[in-house]
């Protein structure tokens, strides 16, 4: 697996009424509020529904759980049953943690310079990620009242491994609503976020989390090889 940098996560409010179609804003606008939002949010918890459609496979893979982001020290990612699955993810390691199996992964990735969607979100950045994507933006026409961008990878490294990265930036928070990862096989990853909690105290069981002790750990993180129907 890539040992890069991933991408934005997490910020979402309720979906608000829908509004006509408008012209979008400058882009250097957009990336200034969308940066000085997520800068805003300290800690964060939100329901998420993550969808997976292989390009192989007929039936998308549906997961539901609870996202806990805490600014860059962490996101934390607690599936509900029956998936049996706790993500960690941290900039120097990746952990997955299986309770009912009592089982583990551990990669240790190190400070990353990059971007991709290996590191599931730690708030970046728009201003940074230009960097490395190409951004286009327009008015979301499904009726959510969000902003539409499109990332584009500029990096050859990235173009090899992905398609876009699609972001729908809420109108009025200018937060998150939704992200969608479009590998270059043709699989889909698309995160969507319910309601915030915005800066209010997360679970001791999140902020301390360690693994049990006798836990085994793989070296290894395969989270985002083929999932589970």
């Amino acid at each position: 697996m890539s040992r890069t940098l991933l991408v934005l996560i997490l910020l979402a409010l309720g979906a608000a009424p829908p509004l006509a179609a408008q012209a979008p804003p400058p882009l250097r606008e957009v990336v200034e509020r969308f940066d000085a939002a997520q800068a805003q949010a300290q800690t964060l918890q939100c329901p998420f529904t993550l969808t997976l459609r292989r390009a192989l496979l007929k039936t998308p893979s549906v997961t539901k759980g609870t996202l806990y982001l805490q600014g860059s020290d962490f996101a934390h990612f607690a599936f509900q049953p029956p998936e049996d699955l706790i993500l960690h993810l941290t900039p120097k390691a990746l952990i997955s943690y299986s309770p009912e199996a009592r089982e583990g992964e551990l990669m240790k990735i190190g400070f990353i310079k990059n971007a991709d969607r290996k590191f599931l979100g730690l708030g970046q950045k728009l201003s940074y990620l230009s960097d490395y994507f190409q951004i286009a933006l327009s008015d979301a026409k499904d009726g959510s009242n969000t902003w539409f961008l499109t990332l584009t990878p500029r990096t050859l490294s990235l173009r090899k491994r992905m398609q876009t990265l699609n972001l729908w930036v809420d109108k009025e928070s200018w937060l998150p609503r939704q992200i969608q990862w479009i590998e270059r096989s043709g699989d889909t990853w698309f995160l969507e976020l319910g309601a915030l909690k915005v800066n209010q105290p997360l679970p001791p069981t999140v902020t301390g989390f360690k693994l049990p002790e006798g836990i085994p750990l793989r070296s290894e993180f395969s989270f985002f090889a083929t999932r589970k129907k």
